[in-house]
């Protein structure tokens, strides 16, 4: 193809249908494949123009990140206040901001000046993992619907699946390309290994889980839109469908009820020790159980958390964990202590992070609580594990997307969390979607968007770690150092071939 660029551009939407609601697995392995071809038509490594490798990781990432965050134009049009000619250019930038990976992937692919099919996979999974992105959706994120190749994410994350599966799309390539053994070996090794471990390891933590302590956990999705959040005067109203839905799940037998993200409807003092009395009341004569709900909790005029609030079957607080990664300009405006321009136009810097990742204890159940979009963090989910929860729970508001893809592109990278660390997670969102995925990764339940929405979730209580908790990223500094190599060797190539020609000219002259 004439223009390469254009051919990576549709790899990348390729890449997207990988992504929920569609959730093709197979889609991530051809786009990486096309990707691949669309830069490897030289004969010689040599040949390879950084230029060209650099533009076509950049096609690559837009094409991939345009198709799967296109919400985001409505969601700064709603809630930003912005008309569509100012929305456009702004998620615009947010998608190349989400591109830089792939960016940076393909540059450093072409200036190693390795056969493309080894080395492409390498410096995809290093700059996944080290180049920040606002939202981590990724190449592997969709192989979650192929539950038995993810499996192998409790050995090394994320990373993991994104250098399996790139290696075995680029190596396929080759080997259909020019008809080679080797290449054609390590692309079929790379698919049926994950495969094959998948089918061993799953049945062992179905087994586990079996044997492991049971909690009936009721979740409440309320559906209640974000301008009718902000509505004080319908607060009683939310409380009282809130408190009826939990009435009816402690009925059905819940041991231990749940909200989502602010679902309070009010403020929330840090020095209460109880329930409000009174129509702002938490819970009503007939409740029985335990409660974790999500509400801003205050302190002074400025400072303010997004917290997650345990509640005993007395009505009593038992601990507060507040979110500890916030949203820039959403939940907080950067440099506002700096800037008076910044102070006179806002009144309050925002709200204040937690320091430290939370776990809350109710019923001698050890719950880590993911607030928001923390539970698609794999990094700040180890460290929460790292505390020793039985659990996951997340609490989120996603009414900011409104009727997008986005809810079940959250749900879908949040089950990568369940693999990552061999724990249960229950999902508790205001508008969907919410669900139970087991420690395998598999959803025992899921909800549709915009619909109110009450079930309850088998969850059991597990311990111990895998090596994804236990060493964190191991292979992304692993392949730093194997690219570091490459390069020195490259760099060490040209000196020794001059020394070889060299020598063999005074011989013969």
């Amino acid at each position: 193809m004439k223009y390469p660029w254009v051919q990576c551009t549709v790899a990348g939407a390729i890449t997207a249908l990988s992504a929920a609601p569609v959730e093709w697995a197979g889609c991530a392995f051809v786009g990486v494949a096309i990707w691949h071809n669309a830069i490897s038509k030289e004969p010689e490594p040599r040949e390879r123009s950084m230029r060209k490798g650099a533009l076509c990781g950049l096609a690559f990432g837009i094409g991939m990140n345009a198709a799967a965050l296109y919400w985001a134009v409505g969601l700064l049009q709603d809630f930003a206040s912005m008309p569509l000619v100012a929305a456009l250019p702004v998620a615009g930038i947010l998608v190349l901001a989400q591109s830089l990976a792939y960016f940076s992937a393909g540059l450093a692919a072409a200036a190693l000046r390795w056969p493309t099919w080894l080395i492409l996979p390498m410096c995809i999974t290093v700059s996944s993992s080290l180049v920040p992105a606002l939202f981590p959706f990724g190449i592997a994120s969709g192989q979650v619907a192929w539950i038995e190749f993810a499996q192998v994410a409790e050995l090394g994350g994320r990373p993991l699946l994104d250098f399996v599966l790139c290696l075995a799309a680029c190596s396929i390539s080759e080997s259909l390309c020019r008809p080679r053994l080797l290449p054609a070996a390590i692309g079929v090794f790379c698919v049926v290994t994950p495969h094959l471990y998948g089918m061993a390891r799953l049945p062992q933590i179905q087994r586990a889980r079996q044997r492991a302590p049971l909690t009936r956990v009721g979740v409440v999705q309320p559906n209640i839109g974000i301008f009718e959040k902000r509505d004080s005067r319908l607060a009683p109203a939310h409380l009282v469908q809130l408190k009826s839905a939990t009435r009816q799940l402690e009925h059905d037998g819940a041991e231990l009820v749940v909200w989502p993200e602010t679902a309070y409807p009010l403020p929330l003092h840090r020095a209460a020790q109880a329930t409000p009395e009174g129509v702002y009341s938490l819970r009503t004569d007939e409740q029985s159980g335990p409660l974790i709900f999500g509400a801003i909790t205050v302190a002074a005029t400025c400072d303010r958390w997004n917290s997650a609030v345990a509640m005993d079957a007395h009505g009593r607080f038992r601990g507060t964990v507040d979110k500890a990664v916030l949203l820039a300009f959403g939940e907080y405006v950067p440099f506002w202590h700096w800037l008076p321009v910044l102070q006179s136009r806002f009144r309050c810097p925002g709200l204040r992070s937690g320091t430290t990742p939370g776990v809350l204890v109710l019923k001698e159940q050890r719950v880590g609580i993911l607030n928001c979009y923390e539970d698609v963090l794999a990094g700040y989910t180890r460290a929460v594990v790292a505390r020793r929860p039985n659990w996951l729970l997340n609490l989120t508001n996603d009414a900011w997307f409104g009727d997008t893809t986005e809810p079940a592109l959250h749900h879908m990278v949040a089950r990568l969390r369940s693999i990552e660390t061999r724990r249960d997670l229950v999902r508790a969102v205001n508008t969907g979607v919410s669900g139970h995925v087991s420690a395998t990764g598999e959803n025992t339940a899921i909800t549709n968007t915009y619909q109110r929405a009450a079930f309850i979730a088998e969850v059991r209580s597990l311990g111990g770690t895998t090596p994804w908790t236990r060493f964190g990223d191991w292979l992304t500094w692993a392949l730093c150092g194997v690219l570091l190599a490459l390069l020195l060797l490259a760099r060490a190539k040209p000196t020794v071939h001059s020394n070889v020609r060299g020598a063999a000219r005074s011989r013969y002259r």
